[in-house]
């Protein structure tokens, strides 16, 4: 369990740019693994429209 000033560290380091994350909580302190990241998961996204899913839990037909 973190403390509330471990938390206040890993949030300052997300507003700074030190630490990036992705929508599904990934986080690195390197630029290029986060892009590839963001990427990966607009890949996954976009293949999810593709297919007509608008959103978590929606069944596919």
């Amino acid at each position: 369990m973190t403390t509330p000033e471990q938390s206040r560290q890993q949030e300052d380091a997300l507003e700074t740019g030190a630490v990036y994350q992705d929508a599904e909580g990934r986080r690195t302190r390197d630029a290029g693994a986060g892009a590839a990241n963001a990427d990966s998961e607009a890949d996954r996204n976009a293949e999810h429209l593709r297919r007509g899913e608008v959103g978590p839990g929606v069944p596919e037909e």
